[in-house]
């Protein structure tokens, strides 16, 4: 419309423009100091990226937060008291541009899903606790301000149901949550190759140590690309299994082998378990070929694995052996009564940290006490005096469903199970009636994942870090997407 406004003159405005623009650039970067300015143009550039494709801003909130970038490692925006990430950016651009089509546009309307009003109460009661915490003095504001900013990543699920409305957003968002993932399985196996000091992911990249028993040579990584490798492989799991076998089919099984493997060089038990969960539930969910597609693939992967641990025996001195040994053990700690028994440095630490939490938690049931809020005394059994970290681990807790009650008390609690369980069900319920196959193994697969999210969270402090957040929020968002547009015939919205 305004082309045709200045019809053969739009060059001529196209040139004063652009004059225009730099001469108030040139301005501002005599009057204002550079950092504010790169953060203007920065912000400039993310917000036409949000009006153009805002799948590309979810997809960078997730670069940003859930890869091979650390929190220390962005760029920060100094604005008043507080301070802003570029996923910050991002994530308020996207909000503030549902509104604004809702304002400008006759014709946008909102999407309203079931899963709305819990996540909505949920994150008012996160906030409505903060605040007050801030108002009594018993939270200081730049620690609420910081920690406030991980439970508002759960809003990138208004992003995804109000934003991405056509198939090619959609699948252009899937295809680069497991291409990232898939960037940083690869960056972890890179890290396996060198040794401990030479560590260039961001997280904890160290050796592991089990029960007292350290295994030299065995790697121990925790990039923040954790969260989106777990939810990729089994999303990818339920597409191998799920969708009719093409000669590329076989790319995707290493590419799924890849995942699994990442997750492997985590040794992370409480996740490793709950895939053991995972793979009894597809055995319960599957019939008929997708039944025999299962049983097909686990043969190829055992295989795989007896070829692989003959090799591997032949050269008990290797780096390789000691992978295998160290997996076995730490796998084998499940099973054995000591772990539970006081023998377990890990277990016993969480045991402590849930003692004070449930005392906590019994003071202040309703709202909880809001984020950033110190839960328990200095306890050296659990706190090491001299530490250099400048964390805070009195304001931790592994168990994340005591996280959730310590932040947000019983009525957040409950609204995130509300949450989380009306998400569940409709995913297992509907994840049959979608017309395409590969749009259903994402439903099932982002389905199962989440599961396995929601129970391995007893003792992973899940629902509070800042690399799982935006995930969660993303996959219960491209759900609902598929829902609305995937059950029997519905077309995507224009």
């Amino acid at each position: 419309m305004l082309k045709q406004s200045f019809g053969k003159s739009f060059l001529l405005f196209q040139i004063i423009t652009i004059c225009s623009f730099s001469l108030l650039l040139g301005l501002a970067t005599l009057k204002l100091p550079p950092q504010l300015v790169l953060g203007a143009l920065a912000a400039s550039v993310f917000l036409y990226a949000i009006r153009k494709r805002p799948e590309i801003a979810l997809l960078g909130i997730l670069f940003a937060t859930s890869s091979i970038i650390f929190e220390d490692q962005l760029p920060i925006f100094p604005i008043g008291i507080g301070s802003l990430h570029i996923p910050d950016i991002l994530l308020l651009g996207s909000l503030g541009f549902i509104v604004l089509r809702k304002l400008t546009e006759s014709e946008y309307k909102f999407i309203h899903t079931p899963l709305d009003l819990p996540l909505l109460i949920f994150v008012g009661v996160t906030l409505v606790a903060t605040i007050i915490a801030v108002l009594q003095s018993t939270v200081e504001i730049q620690t609420a301000l910081r920690e406030t900013r991980v439970q508002f990543y759960y809003l990138t699920f208004f992003v995804v149901t109000n934003l991405v409305r056509k198939q090619k957003q959609l699948n252009f968002l899937i295809n680069g949550i497991i291409f990232l993932a898939t960037i940083v399985a690869l960056a972890m196996m890179i890290q396996l190759l060198l040794d401990v000091p030479a560590s260039f992911l961001p997280g904890r990249v160290e050796t592991l140590e089990t029960q007292g028993v350290t295994f030299e040579g065995v790697t121990r990584i925790l990039p923040p690309g954790l969260s989106i490798v777990l939810v990729s492989f089994v999303a990818t799991l339920c597409a191998l299994i799920i969708e009719k076998f093409k000669p590329l089919g076989f790319l995707k099984f290493l590419q799924c082998g890849l995942l699994g493997m990442a997750i492997l060089l985590t040794f992370l038990r409480g996740y490793w378990a709950v895939l053991i969960l995972l793979f009894f539930l597809l055995g319960f969910l599957f019939r008929g070929v997708e039944w025999q597609r299962l049983i097909g693939w686990g043969m190829v992967v055992l295989f795989g694995i007896t070829i692989t641990m003959m090799i591997i025996l032949n050269n008990p001195d290797s780096r390789a052996m000691n992978l295998v040994g160290g997996a076995a053990n730490r796998l084998s700690t499940l099973f054995r009564s000591e772990t539970f028994q006081g023998q377990d440095d890990s277990f016993n630490l969480k045991k402590i940290e849930n003692e004070y939490a449930l005392s906590a938690i019994l003071e202040h049931p309703f709202i909880g006490m809001g984020m950033g809020y110190t839960y328990r005394p200095w306890d050296p059994r659990i706190d090491q005096s001299g530490s250099n970290s400048n964390f805070d681990f009195r304001k931790f807790i592994h168990n994340g469903h005591f996280g959730v009650m310590l932040q947000s008390g019983l009525l957040g609690y409950f609204s995130l199970m509300w949450l989380s369980f009306a998400f569940l069900i409709r995913g297992y319920k509907y994840w049959q009636n979608i017309t395409d196959d590969r749009i259903s193994a994402v439903m099932l697969g982002f389905t199962l994942a989440y599961l396995l999210v929601l129970v391995a969270a007893v003792i992973n402090s899940t629902f509070n870090q800042w690399y799982w957040t935006p995930i969660i929020g993303i996959i219960m968002g491209i759900n609902e997407v598929i829902l609305i547009n995937f059950r029997k015939t519905s077309p995507l919205h224009n």
